[in-house]
């Protein structure tokens, strides 16, 4: 293999990009995009005793990132200025102080959503001296930077897999034909959190412990609904989270419906490639709830939002601009997380989906468990 073109002097370190085009915000370990991005930088750190240069976000990027440190190898990491600094971001992925060499991102589009991305890989690109494609979208943006390289870097194409996004997202949720008859017995007076899953680490959870948890899932997605609920079983805490808060304070939702008339607002939301919630919850006495301060939502109009006092924003959400949808939720909201030892000596109900989930439940909590269907499937 000739490198005559782009390797360093001898006496330098190549430095090596590993791409790949967006993928699911759901995938397995077992996908072949993974585990050949892994293999990547398993190589090029082993055989080329390369430097990795790399970014954060999407998941194709954290995923590059994390498996360079986890190689060995040395990271170049490119990121807008306002994102944190090389001691977090080295925590962040478990990578040592020292082998973490941050590239502060100044362009204002860094400032602002995911305007900054062009010029990140562009930047990636332009620094690496060896390219590797992983899994790309034919014609997209990464192909065509590649292209432009093609004569000035060397490209290594032999962990290419074709570019066949998996979602392993829960697709029916909830078999109406098999709900429990249980259900239509629900007791009067509980608030219900529902979970969801996660697109990415867990609240309090570093990117690091998400993608070793990622790497080594094979039949379901590591951050399911599923998975939180035993999350939160096993810590005995809801934790909570800023996604979508209008005061972007980690807050805790509930809300007052019972299971049968939460099931219908299990919708996909397209748009955020995921469920509204899923059917998995904890539901604790409203009264209980009240003692530690969750307090019911107040939905207001989008030109109100102002006006309103910053201690009281984390329990007011926008009423929706074309078609009042949140407040048929009916929800209930506590600052922080909630500790549910606080509340072990209530009669809690954890949720379920099917019978069959009872056994995989890390449940420590002298609390009854309720599935929301029943029987086989038919």
């Amino acid at each position: 293999m000739a490198w005559a073109r782009a390797m360093p002097d001898h006496n330098e370190r190549p430095r090596v990009a590993i791409l790949n085009s967006r993928q699911s915000k759901t995938p397995l370990g077992i996908d072949e995009w993974v585990r050949r991005t892994v293999a990547a930088a398993q190589w090029a750190a082993r055989e080329l005793d390369a430097e990795i240069v790399s970014s954060t976000n999407p998941l194709t990027w954290n995923l590059a990132t994390w498996a360079a440190g986890r190689a060995g190898a040395c990271v170049h990491l490119f990121e807008p200025e306002s994102s944190g600094d090389a001691a977090y971001f080295a925590r962040e992925f478990d990578i040592p102080r020292d082998h973490l060499h941050l590239h502060p991102i100044t362009d204002s589009s860094a400032r602002s959503g995911k305007s900054w991305w062009a010029g990140r890989d562009r930047a990636v690109i332009d620094l690496a001296d060896v390219l590797i494609p992983v899994s790309l979208r034919p014609g997209g943006a990464l192909e065509g930077l590649i292209a432009e390289h093609a004569g000035t870097k060397d490209i290594i194409s032999q962990f290419r897999t074709p570019y066949a996004p998996a979602a392993h997202h829960e697709r029916d949720l909830v078999d109406r034909n098999r709900l429990n008859p249980d259900l239509h017995n629900w007791p009067e007076g509980y608030l219900i959190h529902w979970t969801r899953s996660c697109h990415g680490p867990w609240p309090g959870e570093t990117m690091a412990d998400f993608l070793t948890d990622l790497v080594a899932s094979q039949t379901q997605y590591c951050r399911s609904a599923r998975h939180t609920l035993n999350r939160i079983l096993r810590e005995r805490r809801i934790r909570g989270s800023a996604w979508h808060v209008g005061s972007n304070q980690p807050v805790v939702a509930f809300t007052e419906l019972s299971p049968l008339e939460s099931i219908p607002l299990m919708r996909w939301r397209s748009r955020w490639a995921r469920w509204s919630f899923e059917p998995y919850g904890i539901a604790i006495p409203i009264e209980a709830a009240k003692q530690i301060g969750i307090r019911p939502v107040r939905y207001v109009e989008p030109d109100q939002w102002t006006g309103i006092p910053a201690d009281e924003k984390p329990f007011c959400h926008s009423i929706g601009k074309d078609h009042p949808i949140w407040p048929a939720e009916r929800e209930w909201r506590v600052v922080g997380d909630v500790a549910l030892e606080e509340l072990a000596d209530h009669a809690g109900i954890i949720i379920v989906r099917d019978e069959a989930n009872v056994a995989s439940l890390d449940n420590n909590l002298p609390w009854q468990i309720v599935s929301l269907i029943t029987g086989k499937k038919k």
